[in-house]
């Protein structure tokens, strides 16, 4: 994948855009304007035109591309202010010096760079080795890349109407990104009529190029730095830079797909594992939180539990005495949905026991708690020795899904910004419940027949705690509700444990589980 930078004058030119002169929206009838941003001569009528159509903006002059800008601004702050007119400089041996202002040959702003650019060596290939920055290296190579015709524009696009029109749904942010464009229009015209030559031609070239750097991070900046809201009361093109509000980000890089979840990433609690093979999240597994994979597998858990839980209100009607009438489909998908929602949503809840309602003889609503049974061994279950007999939780219930459905499955973790194939992997799941778990054996009844151990006795490694079993702390029902990926991948991700997050979808068929799977 090649990256390039975007070529304003290229886009017009190959996509016939046309240009927009107007600063006025509309007419005195309402109709727009004929050479206006939201005119239907230049734009078209229909939504797909509306949709499709770039406008431009002819600058009338040679102006630094955004992108650049605000690199140079942010990340090498002498040089900006040569470029904003704060200081002055001259060109020695191909280097940009600062000089006092009454120094010979001093000259500053955007157009001391245009006139001297092919002067300027931003980066000697000689001193490569004695630059000890990455981040300074990296810059000074990309502004070497850039040819003139990169570096400077002379136009910017109007983006089509139908994404910032009065009418659309987020109408506020389309009101202001048209301000924007307006008063773009109207300084232009200004400096093009001859005012570029009075003491505030400076002044008015420095706002032409913030009002494009602010259009670039309020449409179509996807990622740098802080980004833009537009605060009511403030004056046309006064942005306030707190938000990340880039049209971009928001409506598209910011969607999230069905099946999919995002997690802050952290290390194992602690670890005494002696070999890869021992450690709490080996390598080609993840740590998953439970309420995540309901999230990223929710039609396999709906599926599961409705299944499981009509089984169990079919074995627990025989033991109902005084029974007259039960819904088998009580758990349906809907009601299911609703428990895996307040899962994820209400923590305090999800110890809540499962009941199952029917309807006594005497025609009274009545409802029966499923029960579970612990045990410290499986000759335990055997013999009718239950440790614990306690209430059968949602957390129960979909940590023993969650086995079942995980088993097989594996998620793709993204690590963003993508900048190359490590970025994204598959992960093989390892299911997060409690921070403490245990080992237990267990069953739906109080003494399995030996006959039946296999069947229905179930034995667990890392149970989660549960409230009231003996021996389980309070602290120790707390739920982990972090990501936990293998050290392995820290590096290649460029990530740390300081809070980054990353994004992580379910794979779902057969074949592309079994290709993750190769890819492990």
């Amino acid at each position: 994948m090649k990256f390039d930078i975007f070529n304003v004058d290229k886009f017009v030119e190959q996509n016939h855009c046309p240009e927009i002169t107007n600063p006025i929206f509309f007419n005195s009838d309402t109709t727009p304007t004929e050479d206006g941003l939201f005119s239907e001569t230049l734009f078209g009528f229909t939504d797909e035109d509306r949709k499709n159509i770039f406008g431009y903006i002819d600058l009338k002059g040679n102006y630094i591309h955004p992108l650049i800008w605000l690199l140079i601004n942010k990340r090498m702050g002498s040089l900006g202010k040569v470029m904003s007119g704060e200081k002055s400089a001259v060109i020695a041996d191909g280097k940009i010096k600062i000089v006092p202002s009454d120094f010979k040959g001093a000259e500053t702003g955007i157009d001391f760079i245009y006139d001297h650019f092919n002067e300027i060596n931003w980066f000697d290939e000689l001193v490569d080795n004695e630059i000890d920055s990455i981040d300074k290296k990296t810059r000074l190579k990309f502004l070497k890349s850039l040819s003139k015709d990169e570096f400077f524009i002379r136009k910017w696009l109007v983006l089509p109407p139908f994404y910032r029109d009065v009418s659309s749904v987020n109408a506020s942010a389309g009101d202001s990104i048209n301000k924007l464009y307006k008063e773009l229009i109207s300084r232009v015209q200004g400096m093009n009529l001859g005012f570029s030559f009075d003491i505030f031609g400076s002044e008015t070239r420095l706002r032409i190029q913030n009002i494009i750097k602010d259009l670039y991070l309020s449409t179509t900046s996807p990622i740098s730095g802080k980004h833009l809201i537009f605060e009511k009361g403030k004056a046309e093109g006064e942005l306030k830079g707190s938000a990340k509000n880039s049209m971009l980000r928001k409506h598209l890089l910011g969607k999230t797909i069905d099946w999919s979840s995002s997690s802050v990433i952290t290390s194992p609690q602690d670890s005494s594992a002696n070999s890869p093979k021992d450690m709490p999240v080996p390598f080609g597994y993840g740590g998953f939180p439970l309420a995540h994979l309901l999230s990223m597998f929710n039609p396999f858990y709906v599926s599961y539990c409705v299944d499981k839980l009509e089984e169990a209100i079919s074995l627990v009607k025989e033991e109902i005495p005084n029974l007259k009438r039960i819904d088998l489909g009580q758990f349906n998908a809907d009601r299911i949905q609703k428990m895996i929602k307040s899962f994820i949503k209400n923590p305090n809840g999800r110890f809540t026991p499962i009941a199952v309602e029917f309807i006594d003889n005497a025609n009274k609503k009545q409802s029966l708690v499923l029960q579970i049974f612990e045990f410290k061994s499986r000759e335990d279950a055997i013999k009718g020795k239950y440790t614990v007999k306690r209430p059968y939780t949602i957390t129960d219930l979909f940590y023993n899904a969650s086995l079942d459905i995980c088993r097989d499955k594996h998620v793709y973790v993204t690590r963003h910004p993508v900048a190359n194939y490590q970025n994204i992997y598959p992960s093989k799941i390892k299911v997060c419940t409690t921070t403490k778990t245990r080992k237990i054996f267990w069953a739906t009844t109080a003494m399995v027949p030996e006959q039946y151990a296999d069947m229905y006795i179930f034995e667990d490694e890392h149970y989660p705690s549960i409230p009231g079993v003996p021996g389980c702390k309070d602290v120790d029902c707390d739920f982990v509700d972090v990501t936990i990926i293998g050290n392995g991948h820290i590096k290649s991700l460029n990530a740390d444990y300081d809070g980054d997050m990353v994004f992580m979808r379910a794979v779902f068929s057969q074949e592309a589980n079994r290709e993750a799977s190769d890819l492990i």
